[in-house]
């Protein structure tokens, strides 16, 4: 007589608190960190200057083309988040799905990526830092320490935790924002008032949009700013 043996399933061992914890993050925490990964005023110090200076008027034209391709980025990863969670995100995606070669390029293209925007990042915070406590003619010598203790305190923070990250991130970013606004504020009613800084468009000129037929006292877009 032959008897049939089944053997229980083994207990995988236990992984510990290996990969992600749910619900580390809330949805405000989450928006925090969204809005600061787009450096408002990193993009206000280091970037806008230049596309004035380069596309002049049509530079809200030149921010709207260029948010597409990040709307797409950003729902690519949306629906990637959604299907398959992992914080190895680029690097662990394509390596799923085109092999570990580019998979290995793409997570090495992010590192380098980031190397060079924390080189930018540090300089930038350095900079207006020192511009803070009144030592703007600092050197670069001075410049380069302050960025790169900056880089050594966010460091730790982030060996600390995500929601000490997050909560970090939530003052920052409100100071940020509120700096931002101030500016605005200030900018429009001086140039509103006519104390402008050298160089602006006097407020008397009027800017119309371009007809067949000029109109007195309007200027083409294409040579005002």
């Amino acid at each position: 007589m032959t008897t049939l043996t089944i053997a229980e399933p083994v207990a995988p061992p236990d992984q510990g608190d290996k990969g992600l914890r749910a619900g580390a993050l809330g949805l405000i925490s989450s928006v925090v960190i969204a809005v600061s990964s787009t450096a408002p005023a990193y993009s206000m110090a280091a970037t806008l200057g230049l596309i004035v200076a380069v596309v002049g008027v049509h530079s809200p034209g030149t921010l709207v083309v260029s948010f597409l391709p990040m709307l797409c980025i950003a729902y690519a990863f949306r629906e990637l988040n959604k299907a398959d969670p992992d914080c190895g995100t680029t690097f662990t995606w394509t390596a799923r799905a085109f092999g570990p070669r580019a998979g290995w390029m793409g997570g090495w293209g992010i590192i380098a990526a980031d190397i060079i925007v924390m080189a930018s990042l540090s300089q930038i915070a350095g900079r207006y830092f020192l511009e803070l406590v009144g030592a703007g003619s600092a050197g670069t010598a001075w410049v380069t320490t302050v960025g790169v203790a900056f880089i050594a305190l966010l460091t730790w923070v982030c060996y600390r935790g995500i929601e000490v990250s997050a909560r970090l991130q939530q003052v920052l970013l409100v100071i940020e924002v509120g700096a931002l606004a101030v500016f605005a504020v200030v900018a429009l009613v001086k140039a509103g008032a006519g104390h402008a800084l050298p160089g602006a468009a006097p407020g008397s000129r009027r800017t119309c949009w371009p007809t067949r037929r000029p109109r007195p006292g309007c200027s083409s877009p294409s040579t005002t700013g």
